[in-house]
Formats: structure tokens, sequence, C-alpha cells
């Protein structure tokens, strides 16, 4: 009987733990190594970088009943880390981390700064152009943002999208512009 309250409790948790959203990380690490010669000795430092991509998995609505399914393409989430090991301890020191937030047409960068993340926009020619930046405000989890086209509050939601609030002068309303795990969507 004790065995079977075990086998219960296993599968009732198993099925709980497996109703999260299906998504697909993409992860690739890379080492360089630097030698550079001074007067008397050579010196050794190794920089890695480490990409990863990450994507919520979607299927085509019309297959549901179907065994194989459609993907629906889905945003993409791109986080860059840079560490360096030039000192005489075995551990990386971390240098930055930026992540991207990718669309259709659109692509975003939020690298972080001292005091929040500057926030970044791709022009359709391979470079980001700062477009605003983002401050820790006093309240727990919210960012002052100031930006050539909204100023206004960010926060993070639950799913790791950021959202900004800002006040529409025209509209005379407060709107709401959400970085959704990869681009800009006004909702």
């Amino acid at each position: 009987m004790k065995n079977l309250v075990y086998i219960l409790v296993l599968v009732f948790s198993g099925t709980i733990m497996a109703q999260e959203k299906p998504s697909e990380v993409k992860e690739e690490v890379e080492v360089k190594t630097i030698k550079y010669k001074d007067s008397d000795s050579t010196t050794e430092s190794k920089v890695k970088v480490i990409t990863r991509e990450t994507s919520n998995v979607k299927l085509e609505g019309a297959d549901a009943e179907k065994v194989n399914q459609d993907r629906v393409s889905t945003t993409k989430k791109v986080e860059k880390m840079i560490m360096v090991d030039d000192d005489a301890d075995p551990a990386y020191d971390f240098l930055t981390k930026e992540t991207f937030y990718i669309s259709e047409d659109k692509n975003y960068k939020f690298t972080p700064n001292k005091k929040g993340f500057d926030i970044a926009f791709n022009n359709n020619t391979n470079q980001f152009v700062k477009t605003g930046n983002a401050w820790e405000s006093s309240t727990n989890g919210h960012y002052i943002v100031s930006g050539e086209n909204k100023n206004g509050i960010g926060y993070f939601d639950s799913e790791g999208n950021f959202i900004v609030e800002y006040y529409d002068y025209n509209l005379k309303d407060i709107m709401k512009i959400k970085y959704n795990k990869a681009v800009s969507s006004l909702k």
C-alpha cells in the first residue's frame, strides 16, 4: 500500500511538471586564447563567449488533431555573455551580458550598464543604434525609461517580457509598449 501511494505521488507530480510551455534552447560556447608577448615573457588570456538562443515552440492551430504538426515561427531571445580569464585563478571573470530581442522585422538589444541598461535598435545595417536608457528606480523591479520615442516606467513581467508604460499626449491616455522576448509591439 505504501508503494502504491509513492507511485501515485510520483505520477501526479510528473504530470504537473509537464505542463510548462515548451521551448527550444540552443547554446554555443566559443573559447579563444590570446597570447601577447612582453619584453621577457609571454602572457596568455582566454575569452569565452556563450551565446544562448531561446524561443517558444508553437504549433499550427489547424493541425491540432494531426500527428505531424507544422510549427509557427515565434520570436527569439538571444543572450550573449562575454567572460575573460587573464589572472591566476582557474575561473573566468564575467565582463558583460547583452540580450537581443528578435522578431520578424525588428531587432533590439538590451545592454547592462552601472544603473540599469541601454536599449539599442538595429537599423537594418547590422549596426545597433542606441535609442534609450532604463535606470533602476527605488521601486523594486521597476525602471525609469527615457528614449527617442517614449519616456515612461518599465518592468519585466513573469514571462521575461519588458513592458514600458507611458503617457501619450495626443491620445491623452496611458499606453504600453511590450518587448516580447523579441521585439517591440504596441499593445
